[in-house]
């Protein structure tokens, strides 16, 4: 019997099935290398490692640096652990070819800044982001009693470098905020709503959908206003042509991309569709005049909504 896996590992195994350009991997492998890499010395010289309990991304990390740096030398392994539980570390290791991957991914296990060319594009700081989830993300499954999702780092600058990383979000206004917690530094994500926003911006589709859908039955059950304010045929009818919607974004996204959309209107009103599956027209031409700062009316969507279909 397969053991379940939790909803962290569910979205980490999302992001590892997606396809990455080469400036994406460049980003994403700097990102999980600079938090999961460990250099050791032996009488061959350097070998850096890398080592996660998920079968997938070490798999994804691995075809990444083999894509990446064919001429380098490197391999999977793994080693089975006891700890309070039975457990598995994958192994990937360089052993040659290692500075040419220090160089090309601009990599200083010593500086707590993130390199320029590492995110001077929107899809670089997208994938530097979703490397760094990888090596050192977690979300609350939306059915525990609170949401919480976060990057938990080593160093308070790199943690205050990675806020600076995420306030480049176009579009998206996120209030993520930096705890202490014993020895990590927490950049952590409470609003469920941004949440949301988060895993849809970081192209987790069949995530960000699951999260929403279990939030929005949860929303509704403890929110009376929504109970005196709606009745239940109204609530089903929007979701209903909100699952419409977010399948139709969904077979987009795989053919084309969200973020190539030109049109910033409809690109937008995707973004907000997704994050949002239980949103009137009225409160998604609410959440993109505040996004787009003008003013975005119910007769505005349901234009975009007809645009999006063609």
């Amino acid at each position: 019997m397969q053991e379940k896996i939790s909803f962290t590992q569910e979205i980490k195994e999302e992001l590892a099935r997606n396809e990455y350009n080469e400036n994406e991997c460049k980003s994403l492998l700097a990102a999980y290398i600079k938090l999961n890499g460990t250099l050791r010395f032996s009488a061959h010289g350097e070998i850096l490692t890398l080592k996660t309990e998920n079968a997938t991304i070490a798999k994804f990390i691995y075809s990444l640096i083999k894509k990446m740096f064919p001429d380098t030398v490197v391999s999977f392994s793994f080693v089975k652990v006891m700890k309070l539980y039975k457990a598995t570390n994958y192994l990937v290791n360089i052993t040659k070819g290692l500075n040419e991957v220090v160089e090309m991914l601009g990599l200083d296990f010593l500086n707590s800044k993130i390199p320029f060319q590492l995110h001077n594009k929107d899809e670089k700081v997208r994938a530097y982001l979703i490397g760094t989830f990888l090596a050192s993300g977690s979300c609350n499954n939306p059915t525990t009693s609170n949401y919480h999702f976060e990057f938990a780092l080593n160093d308070e600058e790199y943690a205050h470098s990675i806020i600076k990383l995420i306030n480049k979000v176009k579009h998206v206004s996120l209030s993520f905020k930096v705890i202490k917690r014993r020895n990590k530094f927490v950049v952590y994500l409470k609003r469920s709503d941004e949440i949301g926003l988060f895993l849809a911006y970081m192209n987790a589709s069949q995530s960000c959908s699951r999260f929403e859908e279990i939030r929005v039955s949860r929303d509704w059950f403890n929110s009376n206003n929504r109970l005196m304010n709606c009745d239940s045929y109204n609530l089903k009818k929007t979701i209903d042509i909100a699952n419409k919607q977010i399948e139709l974004i969904n077979e987009i996204d795989k053919k084309l991309g969200i973020e190539n959309i030109s049109n910033q209107k409809v690109k937008t009103f995707c973004m907000v569709r997704v994050a949002n599956p239980e949103f009137s027209y009225q409160e998604i031409a609410t959440a993109m005049s505040e996004i787009l700062d003008e003013t975005i009316s119910k007769s505005n969507v349901n234009h975009i909504v007809i645009k999006l279909k063609k």
